[in-house]
């Protein structure tokens, strides 16, 4: 009854701690979004649906964090109401209160791989066909006719007219700043086309001169029929092309089309162990939320906040290890998850056993200890 009631209570704050994670997260990308509607008039609908499908990225990263959040929030709580003390008196020992604790990391983990295992990349592909769909009607609302249009990086487009099925007359192209090396294109004629597989842009122009300096130093013209200019399709929210992410794990798995082994293994990896991180943060948060009342709460939310540090750190670290190398080499990544779960196990132990541990002395012993315990 003891266990169930524990975890119950764990609930209501990780949902709120959820909430406000995902929410501070994702505030960047509501800034973007919010300027598409300003800047470039895109309906507020597909917006809110570019947003949705934003989501699950950030709840990948705010669960684990907020289950650090929850577990200290709430052990800290019955801490400062003796009802710690009052489970040790009954009998109930570190490793029986672990229990309820485990068990809500475990199944927080098991959300968290659904999320990155299928609702992550559901969500970046379905992202993709949105920015594409959208930059298609944009890009032919955004070019008018007799306006000086910056769209396209380092290059200036005017046009002329513009047809009803969106073809263009009286093109003239150039670089936005002009150097001995700057080529000018003036077209009759042209069209945009978007290339949704290539995620590019094409600007084919015909029946035109093309003016540009030699190496001598003087200036010369060259008529041609056709040409192109290609330009790499920009991301309405201002994000970078981030194209693994939207391949599902299944086609990771099994095909190597499109990418190498070892960028398919390295996704791969991180798409298993960064839900790992909930069980491990939820063992490793128990013993650090479980405080003697008469020190106060500020060192086990310090140490929360650590944890999460150290975590990072760790991850980024074993992140860079495996750029550029074999495939196996993507088992680094499960190294954070297991150190931070083996370390909140070796926590409950000493617990357990009632015995202060080195890393227990060090952390009493920093000269930043009792900055913040409230006086005697």
């Amino acid at each position: 009854m003891l266990g169930r009631s524990l975890f119950l209570q764990l609930i209501p704050p990780f949902l709120l701690g959820t909430f406000i994670l995902t929410f501070i997260l994702s505030m960047d990308t509501v800034y973007k979004l919010i300027n598409l509607i300003v800047s470039r008039g895109v309906p507020l609908g597909s917006v809110l649906l570019m947003l949705l499908y934003r989501l699950p990225q950030f709840l990948s990263v705010t669960l684990p964090i907020a289950v650090v959040i929850t577990v200290v929030v709430v052990l800290v709580r019955l801490s400062n109401d003796l009802e710690l003390t009052a489970m040790g008196a009954s009998g109930l020992s570190p490793w029986q209160l672990s229990v309820p604790v485990a068990t809500f990391g475990l199944l927080v983990t098991i959300l968290d791989l659904g999320i990155t295992l299928w609702m992550q990349p559901a969500g970046y592909a379905a992202y993709e066909e949105e920015t594409l769909r959208l930059l298609r009607s944009q890009t032919a609302k955004t070019i008018r006719p007799g306006v000086l249009n910056y769209d396209f990086p380092g290059k200036v487009l005017y046009v002329e007219s513009k047809s009803p099925n969106d073809e263009l007359e009286g093109i003239f192209i150039s670089d936005t700043e002009l150097r001995p090396s700057s080529m000018v294109s003036l077209s009759s004629k042209g069209q945009l086309l978007i290339r949704e597989k290539e995620r590019d842009i094409l600007l084919q122009l015909k029946q035109g001169t093309m003016h540009f300096a030699n190496v001598e130093g003087g200036y010369r013209t060259m008529d041609f029929e056709e040409f192109q200019y290609q330009f790499r399709a920009p991301q309405l929210d201002g994000s970078q092309n981030r194209k693994v992410w939207g391949v599902s794990t299944m086609d990771l798995i099994q095909s190597d089309q499109y990418f190498g082994e070892q960028t398919r293994q390295r996704e791969f990896q991180l798409r298993l162990t960064t839900p790992m991180t909930c069980l491990a943060f939820a063992l490793a948060a128990l013993t650090i939320g479980m405080v003697d009342p008469r020190r106060g709460r500020s060192n086990a939310y310090l140490q929360a906040l650590a944890l999460i540090i150290i975590h990072y750190i760790l991850w980024s670290f074993s992140k860079e290890l495996t750029i550029g190398k074999e495939p196996m080499k993507a088992v680094v990544l499960w190294v954070p998850p297991i150190l931070i779960g083996l370390w909140g196990v070796y926590q409950i132990q000493l617990s357990h056993q009632n015995w202060r541990g080195p890393l227990e002395w060090c952390w009493d012993h920093l000269p930043f200890k009792n900055l913040s315990s409230p006086k005697t």
